[in-house]
C-alpha cells in the first residue's frame, strides 16, 4: 500500500525537487515539508511542491509515513534523532546524503524507538543551489544508491526502493564503505580536482575561458557549506583518489618534460575512448 504522507527535512534543490516528483507520482499522497524558513515552506507551497509544511518538527514528522531527510551531511544524525522523538511508532525515514559509512554506522549503533532508517543517496543534482531550482524531473533516469545493512528492515528497505523507481530511478544496492568508494571516484574526486583546477589557473586568463574550461569546472561553483562536510566524511577515499590523480598527472608532466609524443598520445587516446565508451 502506498504510504499516505510523504514529509521532506530540508527545502534546498534536492528537497524541492523530491516534493514536486512525489507530487507528481503519488497523486494521492499528502506531501509535506520542514524547513527553519517560513519564507521556504510558503515559496514551496506557492511551487506546488508541498502541500503544506512549517518549522515544527513536532507538528508536522508526527504526521509522516515515510520521512526524506535532505539536509547536509554533517547534520543528517541530530536530524534523524529529533525525528525519532516525533515520529509514530513505525514511520521509514531515509536520507539523501552524499556520503554513507558515518551516518549508517551511526544508525546501526543506535536503537530507535519510533523509525526504521534505510541510508539512500540519489545521484542527482545541479552546481545551482536553492529550492527555486527545484524540478519534478530531476531524478528521471537517476541513479540511486540504498545502502542496508544485517541491520536494515526488510520491509522499510523495500518501501525506499520501491519509491525510488516510482519517481524514474534505477535502485542498486551496496554495502555503505562500497558507496562510498564508488562516489569518491565518480563524484568527489571530479568536484575536488574542478575546483583544484579554478584555483590553479589565474584570474588573468580566467577572463577569457571558453566552453572547454566552463564545462570542466562547473561543479566547482557548487555550495562550500554543502561540500566541505561531503569531503570530510569521505576523506580516508577522496584522499587515495587524489593520490591516484597526482600520480597519473604527474606521468604526464614526465611525458612533456620528455617531449614523448607516443606517450603522450597514448595517454590522450586512452582517455578519450574510456569515456566515450560511458556515453
Amino acid at each position: 500500500m502506498s504510504p499516505r504522507t510523504f514529509v521532506i527535512i530540508g527545502l534546498g534543490l534536492i528537497g524541492g525537487s523530491l516534493g514536486a516528483a512525489l507530487r507528481k507520482r503519488f497523486a494521492r499522497a499528502r506531501v509535506l515539508g520542514v524547513s527553519r524558513s517560513r519564507r521556504k515552506i510558503n515559496l514551496a507551497k506557492r511551487l506546488g511542491f508541498i502541500q503544506n509544511g512549517g518549522t515544527s518538527f513536532q507538528k508536522v514528522v508526527s504526521q509522516a509515513d515515510i520521512v526524506f531527510v535532505c539536509t547536509p551531511v554533517d547534520t543528517i544524525g541530530d536530524i534523524v534523532e529529533q525525528v525519532d522523538q516525533a515520529a509514530k511508532p513505525g514511520t521509514i525515514v531515509t536520507d539523501v546524503g552524499s556520503t554513507k559509512g558515518t551516518i549508517v554506522r551511526w544508525a546501526d549503533r543506535k536503537r530507535f524507538r519510533n523509525i526504521r532508517f534505510v541510508g539512500s543517496h540519489p545521484l542527482a543534482g545541479s552546481h545551482h543551489g536553492g529550492l527555486q531550482y527545484s524540478t519534478a524531473n530531476l531524478f528521471d533516469g537517476a541513479v540511486v544508491f540504498l545502502t542496508p545493512t544485517k541491520k536494515t528492515d526488510r520491509r522499510a528497505r523495500r518501501a525506499i526502493a520501491s519509491i525510488w523507481k516510482r519517481l524514474g530511478t534505477r535502485v542498486y544496492e551496496m554495502s555503505p564503505n562500497a558507496h562510498d568508494r564508488v562516489v569518491a571516484h565518480v563524484s568527489h574526486l571530479p568536484h575536488g580536482v574542478a575546483s583544484c583546477l579554478v584555483n590553479a589557473v589565474s584570474s588573468n586568463s580566467l577572463r577569457f575561458s571558453a566552453s572547454g574550461f566552463l564545462d570542466t569546472t562547473r561543479v566547482a561553483q557548487a555550495d562550500p557549506a554543502l561540500w566541505t562536510p561531503i569531503f570530510l566524511t569521505n576523506r580516508v577515499h577522496l584522499a587515495c583518489d587524489l593520490k591516484r590523480f597526482r600520480a597519473v598527472v604527474d606521468r604526464l608532466i614526465d611525458a612533456l618534460s620528455r617531449g614523448a609524443r607516443a606517450d603522450i598520445r597514448r595517454m590522450l587516446a586512452a582517455a578519450s575512448l574510456k569515456r566515450r565508451q560511458i556515453g
